[in-house]
């Protein structure tokens, strides 16, 4: 049986209103993803705050980091990607970004850890809308040499987001250091970092009715177009698809998923690690790394994606896979090396070579998955390929590190310690998984190519 690659897709747009159309629909799509991100990642500038009102241990805060969210951003992200493969993808974001931006407001009226905890739960059910939506509408309006770069604009939010969510959290947190209460209109007295959430949260559930400027195809026009191109390949069941190219759809997700848990890991305790051992304040440590991770992701995110593009336009059929392994052989050393500098500036720099060449991997590895996904099972695919990533790396990378430097080594200056021992435990699994993926995407390409000459 051939590889499922969707012959619609191998056409550019057909003109320029259609090409306009399809960078319009990322745009929003990005602009919705930048807030996702904001509001998915502020808590990771609230360590302080979190810890002297509700007494938090970095286990804890682990936990709400990683699997309050992730838990349910996984749980729900799979039926989701059912729906949006059978109903209107507009619809299903547009109510989940209200999920997740009410949740985060509920997050600021949150009283102890338990409240919290469940307000982080409701951002990862909102949350796990938009990028199987998102997944399956770009991947219908782009052919597959201009896919990679499609894909990673959009994911341009986690950088984007990413950064504004430590600038702001860290300038907001240190203004209110010696604070203990604002006092808001309607609500009263409330914490600082109360006041922060909400404030994040707000403009999410304003935006959520902007993806109706997006046109889409209804379900029944996409699922009769897949079944007049594939004739009996349309039919086919997400179980079939997983039994024969197993390697693909699991192993590629595993792969990246380890990245993933040097992502969160470092995501999550390098702004901690930066104030404990190196004595910078909120601000400094907000505005330094969420500039770094800005600029340093930027750059990786859309060069990287150019990169594979045009390498796998050129032959390199494995291009998404390789490029990445390439950048883990530069990156897991600089990591290494950042947290045991002893130097701010050198940790920036170093860990800059990460967030460069690394971090910036959901784009293209999204899109090597797209390439072979049958039209009627992209929300499933991507949905997918995130609970994997978002299993295997926010359940285990921020969790594991708080685990290690509380239950280890009994001290929050050994942060960095944890992190160098995660780094180094992951490594080498990353590129034996990926290793084999590449294989794997050689020989259905080889397969694909045979059939076409048939």
């Amino acid at each position: 049986m051939r590889p499922y690659i969707d012959p619609t897709a191998l056409d550019e747009p057909q003109d320029r209103k259609a090409a306009i159309a399809a960078w319009g629909m990322v745009a929003i799509f990005l602009l919705l993803y930048i807030f996702s991100f904001i509001d998915r990642t502020i808590i990771n500038m609230m360590v302080g705050p979190l810890e002297r009102d509700l007494g938090l241990s970095d286990f804890q805060l682990s936990l709400l980091m990683g699997p309050a969210f992730g838990i349910f951003y996984v749980l729900c992200g799979l039926p989701m990607g059912w729906l949006v493969d059978r109903f209107s993808r507009r619809w299903i974001t547009a109510i989940g970004a209200l999920i997740w931006g009410l949740a985060t407001i509920s997050c600021g009226m949150a009283s102890n850890y338990a409240m919290l905890f469940l307000g982080r739960m409701g951002v990862g059910v909102g949350e796990s809308t938009l990028t199987p939506a998102a997944h399956s509408m770009i991947a219908e309006a782009f052919p597959p040499k201009r896919l990679a770069t499609a894909f990673s604009v959009y994911t341009m939010g986690a950088v984007i987001g990413g950064g504004i969510a430590t600038i702001v959290g860290g300038a907001v947190v240190h203004m209110v250091t010696n604070i203990d209460h604002v006092t808001v209109p309607l609500l009263g007295e409330i914490r600082p970092w109360q006041l922060v959430f909400m404030a994040v949260g707000l403009p999410t559930v304003l935006l959520s009715p902007l993806i109706f400027l997006v046109h889409e195809k209804p379900s029944s026009e996409r699922i009769a177009k897949d079944t007049a191109d594939r004739g009996g390949l349309a039919g086919i069941t997400l179980g079939q698809l997983l039994r024969k190219d197993w390697l693909l759809f699991i192993g590629l997700p595993l792969g990246f998923g380890c990245t993933n848990i040097l992502a969160n890991a470092y995501a999550g305790w390098s702004p901690a690690l930066m104030m404990r051992e190196y004595g910078w304040n909120p601000a400094q440590v907000g505005m330094a790394w969420g500039v770094q991770h800005m600029i340093a992701g930027g750059v990786g995110q859309i060069g990287g994606a150019l990169i594979v593009d045009w390498l796998y336009g050129r032959g390199m059929k494995d291009a998404h896979v390789k490029y990445h392994m390439f950048g883990l052989f530069l990156s897991i050393p600089a990591l290494i090396w950042a947290v045991n500098s002893g130097s701010p500036w050198a940790f920036l720099i170093l860990s800059g070579v990460f967030y460069m060449l690394t971090y910036p991997f959901v784009g293209y590895a999204a899109a090597a998955l797209q390439l072979f996904a049958p039209a009627h099972l992209r929300g499933r695919i991507s949905a997918m390929f995130l609970a994997i990533v978002t299993v295997v790396g926010t359940g285990l990378g921020a969790t594991v590190t708080g685990l290690i430097t509380d239950h280890v080594f009994h001290d929050k200056l050994k942060v960095g310690l944890s992190l160098t021992i995660v780094t180094v435990v992951v490594a080498p699994v990353i590129f034996a998984v990926l290793w084999l993926v590449a294989g794997k995407m050689r020989r259905l390409h080889a397969e694909r190519d045979a059939a076409e000459a048939a």
